[in-house]
């Protein structure tokens, strides 16, 4: 389907461009979803995914929590 700028203005948001937007939120469970806009149009929707490792202070608290602390050798992160 043939899109014109008028499908992407920011001044009458259409229902199409609402709901791109909607999708690339609910692809997200950690990132973020940025819009970009010129001249009072959407130009871009660019979706960052964040991937989380388990090593933080959470994750020490609940290892000491269930008497499980890990030796550094066993600790390290391999990518």
């Amino acid at each position: 389907m043939y899109q014109t700028d008028h499908d992407y203005s920011t001044q009458k948001i259409k229902p199409q461009l609402v709901s791109q937007i909607v999708d690339a939120l609910k692809n997200k469970a950690y990132g973020s979803v940025e819009i970009y806009i010129q001249n009072y149009t959407v130009t871009q929707i660019t979706e960052r995914t964040i991937t989380k490792v388990n090593h933080g202070p959470n994750r020490v608290k609940k290892l000491l929590a269930q008497d499980q602390v890990p030796d550094q050798e066993d600790d390290k992160l391999t990518l």
